[in-house]
């Protein structure tokens, strides 16, 4: 799937963070925990026509996804960010789809980076899900 596939390297990620496992654990944590709420309140901030909340939400997830390494997810959302101070909501719906599956492609590798690149990280849970292991 194309439109969805975020190129992440978690490799490069924790790089960033000077190698610091259990810090990079934490940040992909929170950004799991976070990203789908982030989400969702853009739905609604569209649906009720909040050009203010859509400007806000799009902001925190720009610099999340700056921070990341998501170059291109953080281009939708700095776009979508525009679109909400100009008040284009139009453009603001079209430009959310774009970053839902960019976001939504991110989720899908940070928690396979997470299996398979860091070994010595126990597996993220989602948000709510207890490890019975």
């Amino acid at each position: 799937m194309l439109d969805g596939h975020v190129c992440w390297d978690a490799a490069r990620a924790l790089e960033r963070l000077g190698g610091d496992e259990g810090l990079f654990r934490e940040i992909v944590q929170i950004f799991l925990h976070e990203a789908p709420k982030h989400l969702a309140g853009l739905q609604q901030a569209l649906a009720q026509r909040d050009k203010d909340s859509i400007e806000r939400i799009a902001h925190t997830l720009k610099g999340e996804l700056s921070y990341l390494g998501v170059s291109g997810a953080a281009h939708h959302a700095s776009k979508l960010e525009d679109a909400g101070r100009n008040g284009d909501l139009e453009c603001a719906a079209s430009i959310r789809i774009s970053l839902e599956k960019d976001v939504e492609g991110l989720l899908q590798n940070m928690y396979r980076a997470l299996l398979e690149k860091t070994s010595s990280l126990s597996p993220i849970q989602p948000s709510g899900a207890h490890s019975n292991g």
